[in-house]
């Protein structure tokens, strides 16, 4: 059985993070959606909550488990027997990174990373653009951009 790791730090997860999942479902018999944490980055929510909205997000994905790490995604391979890591891009700035990233995990853990570039009509969905909406409660529509139970989930976060 091959076991794939679908990594990232899903602040919140969106549409676009819930594609590249349900792709990776095609090519994995499992997919193990890896939520970390970045010390270079400042979260609008913790790690607890953000695996809490991928599994949500995911609840109808009878192959993906999820879960939560604060270590690296290489390390991540090596302790849990991942055969391969799928990523996405939007845009040549993403995939230069995601290449980077590629390179250093495949060095440190011998796990080879498949890129899979965003859908037409979801390249311009991106964590940061639903954080501008959330933290200014703007009334633009974010169901483009996230599923509609994560929506339900963060309203009853943002109103507790």
């Amino acid at each position: 059985m091959k076991k794939c790791l679908v990594s990232g730090s899903f602040d919140p997860i969106t549409n676009g993070h819930l594609d590249i999942i349900k792709r990776a479902c095609d090519i994995s018999d499992i997919v193990i959606v890896g939520v970390f944490n970045n010390e270079e980055k400042e979260y609008l929510f913790d790690l607890t909550t953000r695996v809490h909205l991928c599994e949500i997000a995911t609840t109808d994905l009878e192959k993906v488990q999820v879960c939560g790490s604060s270590g690296m995604v290489c390390d991540f391979c090596k302790a849990n027997n991942i055969d391969f890591i799928v990523r996405g891009f939007r845009n040549e700035k993403d995939y230069a990174y995601e290449t980077e990233m590629a390179h250093f995990n495949y060095e440190n853990s011998g796990v080879v990373t498949y890129l899979l570039p965003a859908g037409e009509d979801l390249i311009n969905v991106s964590s940061s653009n639903v954080r501008n909406i959330i933290n200014n409660d703007t009334k633009e529509n974010v169901n483009k951009y996230l599923p509609i139970e994560v929506i339900e989930q963060i309203r009853r976060i943002k109103n507790a």
